[in-house]
């Protein structure tokens, strides 16, 4: 009786620990979160950032996937942020907080 209940305690352990690392992120979780060093770089105030970032999880994915911020060159941002912004609702604040939160994000 004490193996089994031994066995089960270990099992449990065992999956407790494993599990999480075979479970698909979130977007949360794969969008990076804005940190000081990215608003340095990026010259803009690390507030506009972390609203760009929320209001880009919040809205950005309603009419189609989310873009992983990296995957898409500034260029291509700069040409696609504003269309979308529109399609969003975003007021011309919230266009230029997602639009600076994308540039910052992106590493090229």
């Amino acid at each position: 009786m004490h193996t089994t209940s031994f066995r089960l305690l270990f099992s449990l352990a065992w999956l407790s620990a494993v599990l999480p690392a075979c479970m698909p992120q979130t977007l949360d979780q794969k969008t990076p979160v804005a940190t000081p060093k990215m608003a340095q770089r990026s010259n803009q105030p690390l507030g506009t950032l972390q609203r760009g970032r929320s209001l880009y999880i919040a809205h950005c994915g309603r009419c189609h996937e989310h873009q992983i911020p990296a995957s898409v060159s500034s260029a291509d941002w700069h040409i696609v942020a504003p269309g979308m912004a529109w399609n969003a609702g975003l007021n011309q604040s919230d266009e230029r907080a997602v639009l600076s939160y994308l540039l910052a994000a992106t590493s090229d």
